[in-house]
């Protein structure tokens, strides 16, 4: 499919371009947006807007299953409060997911376990968004990316807006930290699915 060359230096595709490109209906699209498979905002007018990094991954898990790295690890979470790091742990073994998660303090830990453990997902915690954070999630999210280790950021309410319009550039999937987590509860059990399909 040739895509509209205005797309070409975007960060993201439209709902019906991303369909397009995984041969999927409109209503489709949505659905994997709802359950975490493909990573997704809306725009001030309402329009959703899928990153394009989440559908390449979809389509190169689809094309070359067999040549993605053995894990170790699903699930790498940082957040830098001690008793918030034990509240998303306590939160994510209520949900009675095959994941193997650890939840860290430091951010030099989680780069060390993510190396040892190659996880399939790093959750990063972001309170608010200055120059210095930013220039720490551009890094986080290279190295990230070189291997081939899906980088999200996680925030508060508060923070929520400023932070996803500012890392959509990046294509980096932003979710919000409510009490359930139940939007990265179902993008964790999408990838799982993933997966398991793949091997």
């Amino acid at each position: 499919m040739k895509l509209d060359p205005e797309l070409a230096d975007k960060p993201y595709y439209s709902t019906r371009t991303a369909a397009k490109l995984l041969n999927v209906s409109l209503g489709t699209v949505q659905k994997m947006v709802e359950r975490g498979e493909l990573g997704a905002w809306k725009t001030n007018g309402g329009h959703r807007r899928i990153h394009k990094e989440t559908v390449h991954r979809l389509l190169a898990s689809r094309a070359a299953p067999d040549l993605q790295a053995p894990h170790d690890l699903d699930l790498v979470v940082f957040h830098p409060n001690h008793q918030e790091a034990q509240r998303i742990s306590a939160q994510l073994g209520k949900w009675s997911l095959p994941l193997k998660t650890q939840v860290l303090e430091d951010v030099v830990d989680t780069v060390i376990t993510s190396i040892d453990a190659r996880p399939r997902v790093v959750l990063y915690y972001v309170e608010e968004l200055n120059d210095a954070e930013s220039a720490i999630i551009e890094k986080l999210q290279n190295f990230f990316a070189r291997q081939r280790v899906i980088f999200a950021v996680i925030t508060n309410r508060q923070a929520y807006d400023g932070v996803a319009d500012a890392l959509q550039h990046w294509g980096i999937m932003v979710f919000l930290k409510t009490p359930s987590l139940e939007e990265v509860k179902g993008f964790l059990r999408a990838q799982l699915m993933m997966g398991r399909t793949a091997g």
